[in-house]
């Protein structure tokens, strides 16, 4: 009885914290929260599409940006688990000509192998007219040639580039494109039926019950796509880019993934307990992040593996607190104030976890 009490409270607290925000024009996305897979609280609010005053239902489908990094490194971890690769092959035996030596699998998926972010390589030397592909990062790579910021297992420093090789690696040991390999390994047994990778300029492809992205213009005074803005035009140039991101699901798919994660029907439980494992540096220093987990020990809460992702646009986070069997998935598409997306996910931490919260102001 107590329990169902301290679940309903939460339910209430929850709906009167993402109402005011919403009412407020503070929060325009969607949201749920699991109790054991249970949802204690699910909702909408806000718009999928401005110009056609579209409203978001709870089944919208939002590009994740960097959440998206958990499924790449499970790609790898599933390829371990079939004995097509190890994690300390060095990345020259999947792309040869690659021109940095001694950095391995295991460096990509833990950001321990000082490569340089590819954006910045973008900027300096591509036709912004075209759209790129993981290949052109790779290309630009070899051709340029940047400094690695420092030698492998040195430090770590979150690397984009190095998701994108991972994809790579996939589509160069299973013989497929990531995409599908993404779909015929992960989406599909779980039954992600909503779920896929999706490059929206690129593939020139649309979706139904799509949640499309937007930023705000000081110029303009309004919320605008990204894609009409000068300042965005990265958004049209790396569309064609996958593994660090793109993505694409539902409440209900990433439940699904949340669920699966609790089990071995995707991967051993050893090679889990990996990817929720701290990285170790060189130095005998650990670092608190996985195989595409970020990870943290909270007392009174347990263990926390989670990830955040932000694009121009959107700004999403699954949060799995798995010795309470207890999930967050936040999903945003109307670009907000770093410090006040925090200051949300806080205030639901702290309801889920019975403590004082605040309504963000």
């Amino acid at each position: 009885m107590e329990q169902s009490n301290s679940i309903e409270r939460q339910s209430n607290q929850l709906d009167e914290l993402f109402t005011t925000l919403a009412d407020k024009k503070k929060f325009n996305g969607n949201i749920m929260v699991l109790d054991k897979g249970v949802p204690v609280f699910k909702g909408s609010f806000g718009f999928a599409q401005l110009a056609s005053s579209m409203m978001l239902t709870t089944d919208s489908v939002f590009e994740l940006a960097s959440v998206s990094k958990a499924f790449t490194a499970m790609g790898i971890m599933i390829l371990q688990e079939q004995g097509k690769l190890s994690y300390e092959d060095p990345i020259e035996k999947f792309l040869p000509d690659f021109p940095y030596a001694h950095i391995s699998v295991h460096n990509l998926l833990t950001h321990t192998s000082g490569l340089p972010d590819y954006m910045e390589l973008f900027e300096q030397h591509w036709d912004r007219s075209k759209i790129a592909t993981n290949h052109d990062i790779l290309e630009l790579l070899k051709l340029h040639k940047p400094e690695v910021y420092f030698r492998p297992n040195e430090k770590y420093e979150y690397s984009n580039t190095g998701y994108v090789l991972l994809a790579l690696i996939i589509e160069q040991t299973s013989g497929t494109s990531f995409a599908e390999f993404m779909k015929q390994r992960i989406f599909h047994p779980l039954e992600m039926e909503k779920t896929r990778v999706y490059n929206r300029r690129y593939s020139q492809e649309s979706i139904d019950n799509y949640a499309y992205g937007y930023v705000y213009s000081e110029h303009l005074d309004k919320y605008c796509l990204p894609d009409d803005l000068a300042e965005h035009d990265f958004v049209f140039y790396l569309d064609g880019i996958q593994g660090d991101g793109v993505v694409n699901s539902t409440l209900e798919d990433l439940r699904k993934w949340d669920r699966a994660l609790y089990t071995e029907k995707l991967v051993s439980n050893e090679t889990l307990e990996k990817a929720f494992s701290p990285v170790l540096l060189a130095d005998h220093q650990s670092y608190d992040y996985g195989y595409g987990w970020r990870i943290r020990n909270e007392p009174g809460v347990g263990k926390v593996v989670c990830h955040g992702g932000g694009w121009p646009g959107y700004q999403t986070r699954l949060g799995r607190y798995i010795d309470k069997d207890k999930t967050l998935i936040y999903l945003s598409n109307m670009e907000q104030d770093q410090a006040r997306t925090q200051a949300t996910i806080e205030a639901v931490e702290n309801i889920i976890f019975n403590r004082p919260y605040q309504i963000p102001e």
